[in-house]
């Protein structure tokens, strides 16, 4: 807490981002306005009116040239995004975002937020740290610091606390990227000693996976004319990630989704999807090795491993 207000930590990810407070010795996550840690992270246009969040990926299947996600892979970069008659800048997206979750933080505080600390890749640039710090003025932020990733992962397990020398890898495979940091500890202070990734690999690739299969399987019935027809592909998407969530707990999910007024529905097993997942799988080896052979630690001298995403 600062003087003017409270200060709040900012999690900025490709799909969702998130909001936590520190406060009574403690990290709280805070929800947003319908009672959600996560905040997916995409802006659409209704007419005159900006929607983010939840309700703005909703429209993604509904209103695809109306509505963007995974913005976070443009920042720093010259490119305008053009919603219906607005356009906008990564910036100026990811702003949008964040105003949303500051609003929503201080909804749930009761008081005014007036800095925040956020998160950003260890491989960003200084050109893409400007940018989000940028995004946060933008939202009406005064970014008191940008957080390395990795080191914000190690600082939410508690891993700075430990008295002695430690190294440790953070697999951090996320919605639309996928980073691998080797991080070392020594009196307390974090240090990020190589990091490798693959900022075109995530979750996304993996729902993408059965999308594929979905259109192989109903080829026949979808028709020819189905094959370039956006609405589809974004209805498809999302059936895709609710099936790849419910796989993550349990042996079978079925895809369901509706097109041209039809109901489709197949079974995919977990067997069936971890066998199609292979060569991605296969593509986040590769980050590991070069991460360890970069900082030249071996695999065996790591107290821990850290998966986040």
């Amino acid at each position: 807490q600062t003087g003017a207000g409270l200060i709040i930590g900012i999690d900025v990810g490709t799909t969702n981002s998130a909001c936590a407070i520190y406060r009574n010795g403690e990290v709280e996550m805070v929800p947003n306005s319908l009672g959600h840690v996560l905040t997916p992270s995409a802006v659409s246009i209704d007419g005159d009116r900006v929607k983010t969040g939840l309700a703005a990926r909703e429209r993604q299947s509904t209103h695809p040239d109306h509505t963007v996600t995974a913005f976070k892979r443009l920042m720093g970069v010259n490119h305008t995004t053009r919603l219906g008659k607005f356009s906008f800048s990564p910036e100026e997206l990811s702003g949008l975002v964040l105003r949303s979750i500051k609003a929503d933080a201080e909804a749930y505080l009761g008081e005014p937020v007036t800095e925040a600390v956020v998160t950003v890749p260890a491989y960003f640039n200084d050109k893409q740290r400007k940018a989000t710090k940028r995004a946060g003025e933008l939202a009406g932020l005064k970014v008191e610091r940008l957080i390395n990733e990795p080191t914000a992962a190690a600082l939410a397990y508690g891993l700075h606390q430990r008295d002695q020398e430690t190294q440790f890898l953070v697999f951090d495979l996320g919605g639309g990227t996928f980073d691998v940091s080797i991080l070392e500890i020594f009196s307390g202070v974090i240090e990020v000693r190589a990091t490798a990734g693959d900022n075109r690999l995530g979750g996304e690739d993996f729902n993408e996976l059965l999308v594929r299969l979905a259109r192989q399987r109903f080829e026949s019935q979808l028709g020819p004319a189905a094959k370039g027809a956006n609405t589809l592909y974004q209805r498809l998407r999302e059936a895709a990630e609710r099936a790849r969530r419910t796989l993550s707990e349990a042996p079978m999910a079925k895809l369901a989704f509706v097109w041209d007024d039809k109901s489709y529905e197949m079974e995919i097993t977990a067997e069936q999807f971890e066998t199609e997942c292979a060569g991605l799988i296969a593509n986040l080896r590769d980050p590991v090795l070069r991460s360890l052979r970069d900082s030249g630690i071996a695999a065996d001298k790591l107290a821990e491993i850290v998966l986040v995403g």
